[in-house]
């Protein structure tokens, strides 16, 4: 008598997260081979109920028994192949076609493929379904449902949860497909269990369960519901029904049972009966391979991620237009400056280049000031001459000058006496010797461009006046000399600098973006919580995205290390292979930071909230934009503890330095990396199996 009852819900509370109350106390029996109607207004916890048989949701108390187990208990088979489950949405992927949607929950439920295609011949008959090759997102409501329902029949499960499969479909089909649930009950002793909007199609149930205000008012044979209440349509006895509980004072309606049937009290031999069924333990007929349904996973994912060809384009266009826009617009000197200049020593000079003689006793100046802007070309600033310092100072606080060079009208003279006289130049003399820059050092990186160019040009022309009046030219060099430098050149510019940390944080939020696009598709789209009450476990789940994603990760990796190396010309004097094992390991970082993402928001939106908010202080504080030497204490060892810090200075390390990968500065790099993936895959783990997700 025990295995008589395939589902059993005992004294079943259950809150949502606000405290609202879903169940109060409900009771429910569903009995082996037959069709259980479960009836109830939208919004009153049908779909809830039927997530919590499968073993999705769990009750906050009471008890269910699923074919003879607790639902997730070893051994049950729940979740698991023994229950086939349509949820309310469609619950299939968007790039799937009907034969990968039918074959895809096939395999996880244990199917050769002859199953499949025999089984998908006489479903595409039965329900009408689309031509085999039509894309799921390209169908209609209708449509989609059927394959949806056919995707939960395909492998003949022992119980059939069925939320609100005829919406949307004509009555002809609808009868068909009560028909076909009449018909796999009396003949394969298939249980079903259906919440439909559509009352009156139940009066084909064996029994139907009318549910309202967290509990079961009626569980009857729909016949003998209409007798009990002299009524001919169920939505009559319905209403009845909802009348007597609003009328009660406490809220309770006594539930009507089939004669045959013991009263909805529940007495102390059903506690007991129920007590043996929780002791019973049906094994599953047969245990699937792990490794058939990782297969199919990874079939689904690539699927998924090659037919989304918004994404496809994504992943591979975009990081070719950010690393050419990278090389073309970081690195290169200011063009098109514009500099004042008042030059009160020769004016214009027009043809006049300066002159330098030496009569065998001293050597004589005139007008170097306009040696000195001789072929002052665009590499430095376009000239533009003043007459006076205050109309030139006006222009530059207009911004339409960079900044503004000021020439004494002795300035050349004033020049020699300082060279022949040295120590007893007059204070007059020594100012009158200098070239006055004023610039405007609103924008840093344009006034220090501008200060580095003007004393190489002042060093450049100073040295040219020392050989022409024969003396040595080492006497224009200034008391410091900087020697060829012990790693990179002196030539390094901005963009050597930033390349290292720009590659690492460019392939970070690349996986970050596609990890977080996939997995809460997913669980939006329903296929998620869909392929769990197949029996499909979340570490399999995420090991075939990662799986997948790994791969777009490795084609980013060999892109950008072509785009920055070969095609752009950055030298790498270390090992280019410990170049590309980094790179992929900052980009699985940042895959496995989508994958937090994912399971910690519940649409798109909050997800690219939560990227974005993360993507600007990682690339700020990674060294990129300004070294983490220039930030307080506290928020150094901060940055250090990000995921592209220390490998940037590690990538630093291989290119510009040539180190190995046994060099502290490089391998604490890789241990970084290599420690976020391991938290960051325990976390997810944690989060997907906590009650809340």
């Amino acid at each position: 008598m025990v295995q008589q009852e395939a589902v059993i819900v005992r004294n079943a509370i259950k809150r949502y997260e606000k405290g609202q109350l879903v169940f109060d106390g409900l009771n429910m029996t569903v009995s082996k081979g037959s069709i259980y109607g479960l009836l109830g207004a939208s919004g009153c916890g049908k779909t809830t109920l039927l997530s919590c048989i499968v073993g999705v949701r769990y009750l906050d108390s009471g008890e269910i028994w699923v074919l003879g187990g607790n639902p997730g208990s070893k051994g049950s088979g729940i979740p698991g192949p023994r229950v086939g489950y349509m949820p309310q949405e469609i619950s299939l992927v968007g790039e799937f076609s009907v034969n990968s949607a039918l074959y895809y929950f096939g395999r996880i439920n244990g199917l050769d493929d002859e199953e499949i295609e025999t089984r998908h011949k006489f479903f595409s008959d039965l329900l009408q379904l689309p031509p085999a090759d039509r894309l799921v997102k390209n169908m209609s409501g209708g449509q989609q449902r059927r394959v949806s329902f056919a995707a939960a029949l395909i492998h003949k499960p022992e119980l059939l949860i069925l939320d609100e499969p005829t919406v949307g479909l004509d009555p002809i089909l609808r009868e068909n497909i009560w028909a076909y649930l009449s018909q796999i009950t009396e003949k394969e002793n298939i249980t079903v269990l259906i919440t439909t909007h559509y009352i009156e199609e139940t009066k084909d149930a064996n029994k139907i369960g009318l549910m309202r205000c967290g509990k079961l008012l009626a569980e009857s044979a729909p016949q003998k519901l209409l007798e009990r209440f002299q009524c001919s349509y169920l939505e009559e006895a319905f209403l009845k029904l909802c009348e007597i509980q609003n009328n009660t004072l406490n809220n309770e309606v006594t539930r009507f049972k089939a004669e045959d049937t013991s009263s909805d009290v529940f007495s102390e031999n059903e506690y007991e009966r129920t007590k043996v069924i929780s002791e019973y333990k049906e094994v599953s007929k047969h245990q699937i391979s792990r490794l058939k349904i990782f297969k199919a996973l990874l079939t689904k994912n690539g699927i998924q991620y090659f037919r989304y060809y918004g994404g496809l384009v994504f992943a591979i266009i975009f990081p070719i237009i950010q690393i050419f826009v990278f090389i073309m617009a970081i690195g290169d000197d200011p063009k098109d400056l514009k500099i004042g200049i008042v030059n009160d020593e020769a004016g214009t000079c027009g043809s006049n280049f300066g002159n330098v003689w030496n009569d065998e006793i001293t050597c004589h100046f005139g007008n170097l000031s306009c040696r000195f802007l001789h072929n002052f070309d665009n590499s430095i600033a376009t000239q533009e001459y003043y007459n006076k310092v205050s109309e030139a100072s006006h222009v530059v606080q207009n911004g339409k000058l960079s900044g503004l060079l000021y020439f004494s009208q002795n300035f050349s003279e004033a020049l020699q006496k300082r060279m022949e006289e040295g120590v007893f130049t007059k204070d007059s003399d020594l100012l009158a010797s200098q070239i006055q820059v004023s610039l405007d050092m609103s924008d840093r990186q344009i006034g220090l461009f501008l200060q580095m160019k003007l004393f190489k040009r002042f060093l450049e022309i100073y040295k040219d006046i020392m050989k022409d009046c024969k003396y040595s030219s080492k006497l224009a060099n200034p008391p410091i000399r900087f020697e060829e430098p012990i790693y990179g050149t002196t030539d390094l510019n901005y963009a050597d600098y930033v390349a290292p940390t720009y590659m690492l944080t460019l392939i970070f939020f690349l996986a970050t973006t596609v990890s977080t696009t996939l997995i809460i598709t997913d669980r939006m789209q329903g296929v998620w919580d869909r392929s769990i009450v197949q029996g499909v476990k979340t570490e399999d789940i995420l090991l075939s995205h990662i799986f997948i994603q790994s791969i777009s990760i490795a084609i980013h990796t060999v892109m950008i290390v072509l785009l920055f190396f070969p095609i752009w010309g950055l030298e790498c004097k270390g090992s280019i292979f410990t170049v590309i094992v980094l790179t992929f390991l900052v980009g699985f970082c940042g895959l496995m930071h989508g994958f937090i993402i994912s399971v910690m928001c519940k649409d798109h939106i909050m997800a690219n909230y939560c990227s974005a908010g993360s993507f600007y202080p990682l690339l700020i504080m990674s060294g990129c934009i300004w070294p983490v030497e220039g930030m307080p204490k506290g928020l150094r060892w901060f940055s250090y503890a990000l995921p592209t810090t220390l490998p940037s200075i590690s990538l630093r390390g291989v290119i510009y330095k040539g180190y190995s990968i046994s060099e502290s500065q490089v391998y604490i790099g890789f241990l970084l990396s290599i420690g976020w993936i391991l938290c960051s895959f325990m976390m997810t783990i944690l989060r997907v199996r906590s009650k809340s997700l």
